[in-house]
Order: C-alpha cells, then structure tokens, then sequence
C-alpha cells in the first residue's frame, strides 16, 4: 500500500515536488560553504577522560592554556648569537601585541631554566583565548607579524606548529583533497554511468542526485555546528558517502525503471504507454516495489552501521555519525521522491533509446542476451564447481587477511601532514633537538577542586615522589613552584613512546599502586599526551566489539525482513566480516609495511572503525539488489540454479557499475595529503574491490549452489 500510494502522490504532483526540491537545495548552498569554517580538530577526545580533567586543571589552577601555538626560530649560520637573541626577543614583543594573545612563554623566562634554548635554535609557546577551530585568521595575524613569509635579511627563520597550527592544516588539505577528488571522481562516474545507461541524459539525472544530496547534507551539517562539535573527517566522509550511495541508489531505481518501461513497450506498444497515465502509474509503482524496496533496505543496513558509531564516546564518531546519516536520508528521499517525479515528466527523453527499438523481439533479444551475458556464463562456470571455486576464493580472502595480526594503531599527529608542511617538520624538530627521545611527559595533579591543601597532600605528594624516584623507567621529576590552593602538580618523563605497549602498562601499573597505597579521599590524576592516548585507545577497543555486534545483529534482522530466509542474511554478513578483514590487511601491508612507495608508518586508530561502520552498510547496497533479483526469480520458478544465473546475469552489469562508481568516488581520496584520508580511501577501495570480484562472482554462486534450497528455508514457510 505505501508503494502505490507514494506513486500515486508523485504522478500527481511531481512539478510541485521537482519545486520543493529545488528551494532546498538552493537554501542548503550559502551553508555549504560554510562547512569548513565549521569543523573543530579530529574529534579524539574523551570528555569524561583523565587527560581531559588534568587540561583543565593546568589552564584554571595554573595559568597554562592546552595546545600553544609553538614558534621555532632557527638561526642562520653567519648570524652572531647576541642578534639572534635580539632579534627574537623584538618578535615576541610584537606578538604579545596582537588583540588575540592571552599570554607568551619566552625561551629566555627564568622558569624555563634554557630548556628551550640552544645556540642554534630556540622555541617560544603563544597562549590565544580563541577557540581551536577559529584560529585561521590569528594564525593569518601572527604570520604577519613575525615576518614570515616576508622576503628581508633576517637574522633566522621562524616555523609555526603545535596541535592548533597542525589541525588548521589538516582542515586545509583535507578541503584541497575534497576538491581535487571531486574533479576526478565526478567526470569519471558519469562514464561509468554513461555505459551503463547507454545515454548521458539518466548518467546526468544520477549524478545530480549524488551532487544535491552532497550539498544539502553539508548544509545542514554546517547548521548543526553551531551546537555540536564537528569532527574535521566530515568534511571528506558526507562527499564520499553521499556522492557514492546517492548515484548506487539512482542507478538501482533507473536501472529498474528503465527495464520496466521496456516490458512496457514490448508487450503494449509505444502509443499505448505514452498516452496511458495509468500506466505510467503502475510503472513507476512497480520500481518503487522493486527496486525502491531494495534501496531501503541498503539504506537501514547503512544507517545500522552507521549507528553502531555512537558506542564510542568520542566526538568524532558522533560527527561522522551524523553527517553520514544526514546525508543517507537525503540520498534516500531525493532517490524514492525528485528521481521519480522527474521520470514522470520526462522517461521518453531520459530513456530515448529504448522508445526508438521497441517491440516483442526485443523483449526476446533482451532475454537471449542474458543468457549469452558473461555474468550468465561465468556463474555456471562456478556452479559447476562449487567446492573448488569457494576454497580458492576463501583462501585468496585468507591471504589478504593474515597480515592484521601484525597492525600498529596511533592517535593521528602532525606526522599524519606532508614531510613538506611547516608545522610537521618544526614539530619533529623540536621533539628531536629540545625533547628526550622515547621519553613522556606526564602531569601528576595531586588535590581535589576547593579543598585547601592540607598536611595529608603533602604526605600523598611526598610518597609519590619517593615511589617515582624508586622506578627505574622515571627519568625526571619537576616540582618546584607548581602548587595552587587545591592542587600540587608534579611533572614527570618516563621512559617510553606515548601510545606504546610500554607505557601502558606503565600507566596501569603506576594507577594501581596508587590505588593500594595512598589515602581514597585525596584523588590522582594523570596527564599528558600519553595518558590522552592510552584513553582513547581503550575506549575504542572497549566499545567496538558492543559495535560489531550491535551492527551485525541489526544487520541479520534487517535482511531477515527483506528475504525471509535464516541462511542469507547470515552469508552475507559473514562474506562482509570477510571482506572487512582482508582490506584491513591490505592497509597494513600498504601503510604498516611501506609497499606501493607509502611512507611506512601507524595507523590511524578511527580508520578501521570508520571502514567498519561504513563499508559494512555500503557493501549491502548492490548485494541487496542482487538478492532480490535472484529471490525474485526464485519465486517465480521455484529453482535455485536458474534464480542464481539469472539474478546475476541481470544483475551483474549494474553491480560492476554501482562498484565502479564507489571506486570512481572513493578512489581519489586514497591519493589525498593527509595520511588519515588516505588511508580511509585505500580501505574503502580495498574492501569494495574484494567484495565485488571474490565475494560477489566467486563465493556467492558457489555458496549459493551448494546450499540449493536451503538458502531460502525459514520456518514456518
């Protein structure tokens, strides 16, 4: 009944909803825009966390703002150390000049005892009271003042970095990687569209779909970030998963609709379709029930795993969380209402080709094509061996999948940006010629919030350190002057990567002789970068598996409905497991171990739950059409053989299509700048490459073959 009725309201009224549409999107343009302006840093932040408590305390019991900017000046070698000294005491006072300024920590400070000093290089840190994501213009500001992108006869150079600087130019490359990936990927999926259709008219349609659904999406994403923290990934993920989804589900529904109206015209006659309102009625019912079916059932399966995000308790997943949602709903709803309202008012232009050879003997050429069709061909070919066909595709996805045991996971840094970028090589700079090497520093906030200090703080300081001074892996503790009226702060370097297994364990260790040996009623806290890490590692290893499961059952129920059958849904979401592991093998051979000419290095933490959570649902999108080509069949004769063949051989052309469109989108991003973009394009591509030749032409048939009828058992039916 939902079917008809939503035809019905659409050959009524498509003008008034082509409108609607229209003044939509033309609202969601100036936002659009805006998107950029709008996104924070990556969202890695736990709110509840440690590390997050201790940031606070520091700036409102310290006086010390997180994340400085950081300026690194470097002498040049026939500058004398007394100008170079001068020359950057002249440009910190310039600074402290700027409106944006809350204060400024010179090399030459007496509490900085020349840690930041050198002959050759020094470094100061810039407090702005501005927030991270409005620092494009501070930054403009600052740049401006200390001359650096002035040609003179300087004394030395001056380079930007810390978090803030580094996080401005990862939102500027991501934004450049957006751009170019949309020059490339556009063109190249309205080829593929242009082939499948055989026509520019419907490719053209399909491709608007994508861009409308794209451009509201970011519109009211922009919107929404004046009330939440938006994750810069946003500005990458709503291009790739709208532009990808949107043209699939335009494909399936045009796809259908274009093999409708030709049944039409083989069994009826042009004159009699195009002069019979009621006809086109039950033409654009019949999609609807067909594909529009399938369509909504490939947009829950996304939406679930998309879902699945909001376990982990971090901004970021909240972000793309959302934004990927919004721009689903947008691609569903322009795909099941402006798709369909614009083929009321124009199928004979859009589908031209197909008015010009209409008659029986096409429909016959239809059907004879399709059993001399590869597809057709290929899947006899594997059904005639299923045994075989499914261990040499299983052993193949084994390959790939072996190396995961060997995947190294990171917190993204500047390392993540260019070797080219300023703000990573000052970054690397300072940690290599001020810092220690494998060495962290943690903040130890001894205290609780308005309680004075009392004699027992000190007791719990002083057996603190002396336990710290007893531990072979702390190499220097600092304590001098850092107390306020609650709180005693001591600074400590321990010997071990942030992120390592070294220093976790260090930190589980260190909290659980606190825990035995000091008084419950004065709290401990600990901070830094590599508590900050050890956190949002742990929160994600903690919830994910709550997010494969919760995805995975959702998944089981949703294509339990739209198949009735126990067996299908439980080889599909198998078949995705499988498929999801091996482009996570493949990302380590590429990024851990340094092939294809890739910098080796970690990867990024949020990367596999992203391709988790967003190939898992994708991947359904033209399995559920396949499935309900071949359940359709199945229904009609009863042999599982004969729906398998046809269902592919009818299939197998848009399949290559809607996977080529979501190689032609997402392959572009896997050539991006920035590491964490790069490494989700290379998994989406590597995971949708997978599922579309070893999963979808090898084991599918092959399965499928072997368990004859009992794919479509339930019980009860």
């Amino acid at each position: 009944m939902g079917y008809r009725s939503l035809a019905t309201l659409i050959s009524r009224y498509p003008r008034f909803i082509i409108i609607c549409w229209v003044v939509i999107i033309g609202m969601s343009v100036a936002w659009a825009w805006k998107l950029p302006d709008m996104v924070q840093d990556h969202g890695l932040k736990l709110a509840r966390g440690q590390a997050q408590a201790v940031e606070l305390i520091l700036e409102q019991e310290f006086g010390s703002p997180p994340d400085p900017v950081v300026l690194l000046f470097n002498k040049h070698p026939n500058t004398s150390e007394i100008a170079f000294r001068t020359w950057i005491q002249e440009r910190l006072a310039a600074v402290r000049t700027l409106p944006a300024i809350s204060s400024v920590v010179s090399p030459f400070d007496v509490n900085t005892q020349g840690r930041m000093l050198r002959d050759d290089q020094a470094y100061a840190l810039v407090h702005m009271d501005i927030p991270p994501h409005r620092m494009k213009h501070p930054l403009a500001q600052l740049r401006e003042v200390l001359e650096v992108d002035k040609q003179a006869d300087l004394p030395g150079t001056v380079q930007l970095t810390g978090k803030t600087v580094v996080q401005e130019d990862v939102n500027r490359l991501s934004f450049q990687d957006l751009e170019r990936a949309e020059i490339i990927g556009i063109p190249i999926a309205l080829i593929i569209l242009c082939f499948a259709f055989r026509g520019l008219y419907a490719a053209c349609i399909a491709v608007m779909m994508g861009i409308s659904a794209v451009i509201t999406a970011m519109g009211i994403t922009s919107l929404l970030g004046h009330y939440l923290e938006l994750s810069n990934f946003i500005i990458n993920v709503i291009p790739m998963v709208g532009m990808a989804l949107s043209i699939d589900f335009a494909l399936i529904i045009l796809s259908r609709y274009r093999e409708e109206l030709q049944q039409r015209y083989a069994n009826r006659g042009k004159s009699n379709v195009e002069r019979n309102i009621h006809m086109q009625r039950e033409l654009l019912q019949q999609t609807l029930r067909t594909a529009g079916r399938a369509v909504l059932f490939s947009a829950a399966c996304v939406f679930l795993g998309l879902l699945g995000l909001l376990w982990i308790r971090l901004p970021m997943f909240l972000s793309v969380s959302l934004g990927a949602t919004i721009v689903l709903v947008l691609a569903l709803l322009l795909n099941v209402t402006l798709l369909p309202a614009i083929l009321c008012l124009s199928a004979d232009r859009v589908f031209a080709r197909i008015t010009r050879t209409s008659g029986v003997t096409g429909q016959q050429t239809r059907d004879s094509t399709l059993e001399h069709s590869f597809w057709h061909r290929w899947s006899a070919i594997v059904m005639k061996r299923p045994v075989w066909m499914g261990l040499v595709g299983t052993t193949l996805l084994l390959c790939c999948v072996f190396p995961v045991t060997r995947m190294d996971l990171s917190v993204p840094d500047a390392s993540s940006l260019p070797a080219r970028m300023e703000s990573r090589q000052a970054s690397e700079q300072i940690e290599q010629n001020f810092g220690q090497q494998h060495i962290s520093w943690l903040d130890i906030i001894i205290g609780k919030k308005e309680e004075p200090l009392t004699a027992s703080h000190w007791e719990t300081a002083k057996h603190k350190v002396t336990k710290l001074q007893q531990d072979e892996r702390v190499v220097s503790i600092h304590s001098q002057g850092d107390v306020s009226n609650s709180f005693i702060r001591l600074t400590v370097g321990v010997y071990g990567e942030a992120g390592s297994d070294e220093m976790k364990e260090w930190l589980r260790q260190t909290r659980t002789d606190d825990v035995t040996a000091m008084p419950e009623t004065i709290p401990i806290r600990y901070g830094g970068e590599a508590v900050y890490e050890d956190e949002i590692m742990h929160e994600i290893a903690q919830q994910l598996p709550k997010v494969l499961v919760f995805v995975m059952v959702s998944n089981y129920l949703v294509l339990l409905v739209a198949f009735r059958s126990l067996l299908i849904p439980l080889k599909a979401i198998l078949m995705n497991l499988l498929s999801l592991a091996a482009s996570f093998g493949i990302l380590v051979w590429v990024f851990n171990e340094g092939h294809l000419g890739m910098e080796v290095s970690s990867i990024a933490i949020m990367i596999p739950v992203f391709i988790a959570g967003l190939v898992f649902g994708i991947s359904m999108d033209y399995g559920v059409f396949m499935l309900s080509r071949i359940q359709e069949v199945y229904r009609q004769t009863g042999d599982s053989d004969t729906a398998v063949q046809q269902g592919l051989a009818s299939t197998g052309r848009l399949i290559t299509s809607a996977a080529g469109i979501l190689l032609a989108v997402t392959v572009p991003f896997a050539f991006a700048e920035v590491e964490g973009v790069r490494q989700l394009g290379i998994g989406i591509t590597a995971a949708v490459l997978i599922d579309v030749t070893i999963i979808r032409l090898v084991l599918v048939p092959s399965l499928m073959k072997l368990m004859g009828r009992w794919n479509w058992w339930m019980p009860g039916q």
